[in-house]
């Protein structure tokens, strides 16, 4: 009879074993047998990956979601994001009514403004329009000065004087008329001395108008070459320059005026809530028009970057496992959708329920994937160990020995019989194992799909 790899005629009964995960590079799939060899799988021996796994189911959590909170009190203005949205850093997510803190925010800013026009005037120096306008405010000055200084003509003043001469002649012509006249009658002489008194009035009454033309013009006189001399002074100081201390004066008030904007600007910001990191906002807790206070929770964020996965290992399975080690998500409400993972965390400290001891695990998922939701179930598989492009064969073909710890198959030779065929086996995962010896590429082994299935991993 000729031999055929893809079809041979033979009746044996092998060992069947378990199935689970595995890759395979470019091996053929088990042949099923014709009608005259139904009771017969052939498989052609390759080369393929093999992985060890450990598999464990749990929920889908955030990195960490953060309560945020303000620090002044107020009333909220506007909401500025809605729950499921995705928000960088810095994105204004709540903003309280801040009139008052926004005035002065720029009130300060004016007044920068200001202090760094002076400044940069006392910098430039004078110019032309400067000394211009100081020049005209001290011929103005000086104006004035003379306007008050000629409020009182010469004449005035010689009037004044002649007048006072006048009237202290008449008092002491009655007062001599007094003196010689000793036998007049008590009549004449009340008329004299009634003189004398007419004189003396008079004569203080011209003493006082030339004194009041004298001092009329004084105090503003005095005043107005105050300013007159205050003009010139500002003329000579503009023309010199700003002085090392007005500029220094200058300078420190520029940086005051900074100082103070940037504290109405700080103050200003805490009326904003902004996100601290990238995120998803997971709850709002206020709506527009409430009061909110110091510290008390308005906006929650989630940080999804990464997502995680947390699961129980077996106590029996933590040995075998590692941070560090490569895993695959799936989740139960997407199918077909595998996330590449990482095993992030592995707890000191086991759970005891009802006697099952199991360790926590973190999983933390290397690549996003929008439709995944915190709180979504999720498997992972974990790779304890694996070997690329080596010599495969499915675990359903191979009997083990463990009393000797050996490993066999049955190899179809050319001539169609069946030989039961040793192999050394490497790597063993749970649907296929690593061959280290025994079989070849290209070698065909056989299995009866009547035979009763035992455990790989038994006896």
């Amino acid at each position: 009879m000729s031999v055929r790899r893809s079809l041979i005629l033979l009746t044996i009964v092998a060992l069947a074993l378990p199935v689970a995960s595995f890759g395979l590079q470019s091996i053929p799939a088990v042949a099923p047998a014709t009608s005259e060899e139904e009771n017969l799988l052939f498989h052609t021996v390759g080369y393929g990956d093999v992985e060890v796994t450990i598999n464990a189911i749990g929920s889908i959590a955030a990195d960490k979601i953060a309560r945020l909170s303000l620090t002044v009190p107020g009333r909220v203005a506007e909401i500025l994001v809605e729950e499921g949205d995705a928000v960088t850093a810095g994105t204004p997510l709540l903003r309280l009514e801040d009139t008052q803190a926004r005035l002065a925010y720029e009130q300060a800013e004016l007044a920068l403004e200001q202090a760094e026009l002076n400044l940069q005037d006392l910098l430039d120096g004078p110019d032309e329009r400067d000394i211009r306008i100081a020049e005209a405010n001290v011929a103005s000055a000086w104006s004035a000065y003379n306007a008050i200084a000629n409020a009182v003509s010469a004449d005035e003043l010689r009037a004044a004087e002649l007048r006072v001469q006048q009237a202290e002649e008449a008092y002491i012509a009655a007062n001599r008329a007094r003196r010689v006249a000793g036998g007049d009658s008590e009549e004449a002489i009340r008329l004299l001395d009634a003189k004398i008194g007419e004189a003396s009035f008079n004569l203080e009454i011209a003493r006082q108008q030339l004194q009041q033309l004298q001092t009329a013009s004084g105090p503003d006189l005095n005043a107005a070459a105050a300013r007159a001399a205050a003009a010139e002074a500002e003329l000579e100081r503009i023309k010199a320059g700003p002085t090392d201390a007005e500029i220094e004066n200058a300078q420190v008030a520029v940086t005051q005026a900074q100082m103070e904007l940037e504290q109405a600007a700080s103050q200003w910001a805490k009326y904003t809530l902004t996100a601290p990191f990238d995120g998803i906002v997971a709850a709002l807790n206020v709506e527009v028009g409430a009061l909110v206070s110091p510290g008390m929770p308005v906006v929650e964020l989630a940080d999804i970057e990464p997502l995680r996965l947390t699961v129980d290992v077996d106590e029996i399975d933590i040995r075998r496992i590692r941070e560090g080690l490569p895993a695959i998500v799936r989740i139960d409400a997407l199918a077909n959708l595998e996330l590449p993972a990482t095993l992030e965390r592995i707890s000191l400290v086991g759970n005891n329920v009802e006697g099952i001891i199991s360790y926590p695990v973190d999983v933390a998922l290397i690549e996003a994937d929008d439709r995944v939701r915190a709180g979504m179930t999720a498997e992972t598989e974990i790779v304890v160990e694996s070997r690329e492009n080596v010599l495969v064969v499915p675990n359903q073909f191979v009997r083990l020995e463990r009393r000797f710890n050996r490993a066999y198959v049955n190899q179809v030779l050319l001539d169609g019989s069946l030989r039961e065929t040793e192999i050394e086996l490497g790597l063993q995962g749970s649907e296929y194992s690593e061959v280290l010896s025994g079989l070849r590429q290209g070698d065909v082994i056989a299995l009866s799909q009547s035979a009763q299935p035992l455990d790989f991993f038994g006896g």
